[in-house]
C-alpha cells in the first residue's frame, strides 16, 4: 500500500505532462496540490491490494479520480453553485484567482482526469471508460449536483438520491474501477453495493458532523438531519454501516477495512466530541446509537 505522501508524488508525476507552460499551471495546481484526504485513491489501491493485483493501472486510475474530484470541488465553490470562499483551509480557487480562471481550471482538470486513463493498458479499459462516463456524467455525479442546487431535498428518498449521485457514484467508481483492472471472480454487484453503502454513509456522516460547528442559515435549511426525519436517517446510516462491515469481513478485504476504520475513527471523534452541539439541533441524539 502507498502512503498519502507516495500517492501525492504519483499524482504530481502523472499530471506534469498535461500542464501548460504558463501561469495557468499555477491555477490548476492550487486546488489539486497538496491533495485532500485522498480517500478515493486509497480505496482504489486498497481494493486492488485485497484482490491481489495492485498494478500500475491502478495508480493511473487513482490519480484520475483525485483530479476529477478536485474539478468538482472547484466548480462547487463557485458563486453560481455553493458560493464557498474557502476550501481545505485556504481561499477557494475563484477567490484566489477569479471566476473565469476557476471555471476553466475545473474544465481542464475534468479533461485531464480522462487523459490519465489513456495510460491504462487492460482488457477492461473500454468497460471502465463507459462506467466512468456514466457515473460522473449527466446521469450520475452531475445530475446529483443539479438536484442539490435545485434544493430538491424534500424527502428521505430525495436526499438519498442526491447523496447516491453526487457522492456515492465517485466512490463506487473507485471500487468498481479498481475491481475491473483485476481478474477477481467476486461479483461486481457486490463491489458496487459496497461503494454505494460507503458513499451514503460518507455523506450522511458529513451532514451530521456539520452540526457540531456553527453553520449559516442556508446550511441549516438544507441539512437533512434537521429538516427530515432524523430517526429514519440514523436507521439508514446504521444499515449502511452494517453493510460495509459485513462485506469487508465476508470477502476478507483487509486493506479496504483499514481505510474505512481510519475514516470512521476520525468521524466518530468529531461527532462524539460535538455531541452536545448536535443535541441542541436534534432532540434525543445519542452518539452511542451510531454503529461507528
Amino acid at each position: 500500500m502507498k502512503s498519502s505522501a507516495e500517492l501525492q508524488n504519483l499524482l504530481n508525476e502523472h499530471i506534469k505532462d498535461f500542464l501548460p507552460d504558463n501561469d495557468f499551471k499555477d491555477v490548476l495546481l492550487y486546488s489539486l496540490i497538496p491533495a485532500g484526504k485522498l480517500f478515493r485513491p486509497k480505496l482504489v489501491h486498497a481494493l486492488a491490494h485485497d484482490l491481489g493485483q495492485l498494478t500500475q493501472n491502478h495508480f493511473y486510475l487513482a490519480s484520475s479520480l483525485e483530479v476529477h474530484h478536485t474539478y468538482t470541488l472547484i466548480h462547487d465553490d463557485l458563486p453560481a453553485m455553493d458560493n464557498d470562499d474557502y476550501r481545505r483551509g485556504k481561499l477557494s480557487s475563484h477567490k484566489k484567482f477569479n471566476e473565469f480562471k476557476a471555471i476553466l481550471a475545473g474544465d481542464a482538470l475534468l479533461n485531464i482526469s480522462f487523459g490519465l486513463l489513456s495510460s491504462i493498458e487492460h482488457k477492461s479499459l473500454n468497460t471502465l471508460l463507459k462506467l466512468y462516463s456514466e457515473y460522473t456524467g449527466a446521469k450520475g455525479l452531475i445530475l446529483g449536483q443539479v438536484l442539490d442546487l435545485e434544493n430538491s431535498i424534500h424527502s428521505i428518498e430525495s436526499i438519498l438520491e442526491i447523496h447516491t449521485l453526487k457522492t456515492a457514484r465517485l466512490i463506487q467508481l473507485a471500487l468498481e474501477g479498481s475491481y475491473l483492472l483485476t481478474d477477481s471472480q467476486i461479483d461486481q454487484k457486490i463491489i458496487s453495493n459496497l461503494g454505494l453503502a460507503i458513499g451514503i454513509s460518507f455523506q450522511l456522516l458529513d451532514d451530521l458532523s456539520e452540526l457540531t460547528e456553527d453553520i449559516n442559515d442556508h446550511e441549516l435549511k438544507i441539512n437533512p438531519f434537521i429538516n427530515l426525519n432524523s430517526k429514519s436517517l440514523f436507521t439508514i446510516l446504521n444499515k449502511n454501516l452494517d453493510t460495509i462491515q459485513q462485506t469487508l469481513d465476508e470477502y476478507n478485504l483487509n486493506e479496504s477495512s483499514k481505510i474505512m476504520n481510519e475514516y470512521f475513527f476520525k468521524m466518530s471523534k468529531i461527532i462524539q466530541d460535538g455531541e452536545k452541539e448536535i443535541q441542541k439541533r436534534i432532540q434525543g441524539f445519542l452518539f452511542s446509537n451510531l454503529k461507528l
